[in-house]
Formats: C-alpha cells, structure tokens, sequence
C-alpha cells in the first residue's frame, strides 16, 4: 500500500514539475505601458526611453499607450483595472498616484493598495526662483522681501504641487501673499520674469532652461539632496528651513495582485536600466537624478511617507475635492 501511494505522490509531483516548467517565460508577448502625459511632451519622452531600454532586456516589445486627462487619473484607473498579469504597467509622476485622492471627487481609492509599487527610477524636485532682474539673491532675501511686503506679494500656481509648495513656505517664513493661477508653468514663468509675479516653484527641468537664458535666478531646490547637475544650488533645508523636502518620484507600477515573480522581474529590469550612465546622462538632461530603491516594498514605504506629506500639504493649502 505504501508502495502504491507513493507512486501516486511521485506521479503528482512530476506533474507539478512539468506544469511549472510548461509556463511560458515572462514575457511572451507584448506589454503595453501606458503613459499619462500627452504624446511628445516631456513626461512621454521620459516613458519612452524606458519602454525602448526595457524592450532591449526583455527581448519583448515594451509598447507605450497614452491615457491622458484628469490629472493622469484615466490612464491610473485604466492599469488599476487591468488583468494583474504583468502586461500593462504604469510609469507615471508618484504624485498623480498619491494625489489625486485626496484633490479628486472622482478618485476613489486608496493609493497605497489599489496598485502593485515596481520601483521608483528618476527624482523631480521643484526650484524656487525669482526673476533675473531682482535684487533678491538668496531665499534668506526672498523670505525678507515678502515679509515686509506685508500680505501684497504674488506666486505663481499652474500645477497642484506649486499650489501646495508655495503655501507651505509661506507657513514657515510667518508671511502670506495671493495665489495667481497659471494653465502653464511657462506662463507663470513668463510674468515672474517681467516682475509681475514675485516668485514660483517651478520643476527644475523649467527652472534650468530658463535660468540658462537669463530669465530668472534659482534660490533653491525642494529635494532632499543637491542636483548632480546644479550642484551649487543648495536645498531648502540648506536654506534653513528643515523638513522642507519635496520631489516627484517617477515610478513603475503593476495592477494590484500581479504575482511577485512578474512585479521583481520588472523591478530588476528598471534598475538596470537606470543604473546605466547613459541614462543618468539623459534623467540629467530633463532635470532629474535616477532613483532607485532596492525591493518594491521599499517603494510602497516611500509612497506610504508621500501619501502622509500630501496630506499634510493638502491640509496647509486647503485644497478642496474637485
């Protein structure tokens, strides 16, 4: 009797084996990453790249499909609700993910779950800047300036960080100015410069091109660390105001529920790519510095402290659901 269940163990085990090894590689077809930013802007140029480095490790295509609209919501809930097989992944800004919960009616979920962290690959911090023809040289002269403007001065809003930011600094410094509200950084850029505005955060991509052009001075920048490739422009924090840390985290995420084998596949695939000085030459370039984390969960971990600082901001700029 021993001997036959035995057989019968052994049988079912080589047929266990023999299913494991019938599953086919990952991938075997085609996985689709969707984009949430318009085609041949700078957030598509930035999925791009990826799509076509990943396609080269995977020896699969990487094929790239714009969702764009409601603050990247669409593409979101399009991946969200996709087959958790590891054929649709996203590669966005954190901040969308995060975010829009908390300044959408719309964005009922809950950002730590409803989707699977891959691994975070570029950071985007914001700069403060002023305009070139200023005689405010430093965030010290900036903080004097506003506050003995007593309540008059302006900022410049176009995104939902810049709209959090802003306020923010204002809290600390104990001063207050009006928002002005902007379809476009540029636009906001373009009246700080004429001296209309007295000073906005800008992404650092914007902020160096047009500090390159002489339109406007860059006082600091809201990451944790110095730029690699603006390295003489100190931090917030280095400006003396602790705490003051805020970047988007450009990321991977899977539908929530995609297997851990597929998700740390994915995870290694970007790190190696990021890893490459050719890519920290091209994050460089569009105003980022690569970011990479060692385990998806170290992302989810990030995204959990980003979901706490955004609730906090929310709250400072008293943001209401749109």
């Amino acid at each position: 009797m021993k001997s036959v269940s035995g057989w019968i163990a052994l049988c079912f085990g080589m047929l266990a084996l023999d299913a494991v090894h019938a599953q086919p590689a990952y991938p075997n077809k085609t996985v689709t990453v969707v984009c949430t930013y318009a085609a041949g802007g700078g957030g598509d140029v930035i999925v791009r790249k990826y799509a076509a480095e990943l396609k080269e490790l995977a020896k699969q295509s990487f094929i790239v499909e714009n969702r764009v609209g409601a603050n990247g919501h669409i593409g979101n809930r399009y991946v969200m609700e996709a087959k958790p097989d590891g054929y649709t992944i996203l590669l966005t800004g954190d901040s969308a993910v995060v975010g829009n919960p908390l300044i959408m009616k719309d964005a009922e979920y809950d950002p730590l779950t409803a989707l699977a962290p891959i691994g975070t690959f570029a950071d985007i911090g914001l700069v403060l800047v002023v305009s070139a023809k200023s005689d405010i040289k430093s965030v010290a002269d900036l903080t004097a300036y506003l506050k003995a403007k007593k309540g008059d001065a302006k900022y410049a809003a176009a995104t939902v960080s810049q709209r959090m930011i802003s306020p923010w600094y204002l809290q600390e410094i104990g001063a207050q100015a009006t928002e002005v509200g902007y379809k476009a950084t540029s636009d906001a850029v373009n009246d700080v410069t004429a001296g209309f505005i007295d000073f906005v955060f800008a992404d650092a991509t914007f902020a160096l091109a047009q500090a390159a052009q002489g339109r406007v001075r860059m006082l600091a920048t809201t990451t944790k660390r110095r730029l690699s490739f603006a390295d003489d422009l100190p931090t917030m924090e280095e400006a003396g105001f602790k705490g003051m840390v805020y970047s988007v985290f450009w990321s991977a995420w899977a539908p929530a529920k995609t297997p851990p084998a597929i998700v740390k596949q994915l995870h290694d695939w970007l790190n190696a790519v990021t890893g490459t000085p050719q890519m920290k030459k091209f994050l460089n370039q569009a105003g980022a510095d690569p970011l990479m984390v060692a385990s998806p969960d170290e992302m989810g971990d990030m995204m959990k402290e980003k979901f706490a600082l955004w609730k906090r901001l929310v709250a400072i700029a008293k943001l209401e659901k749109q």
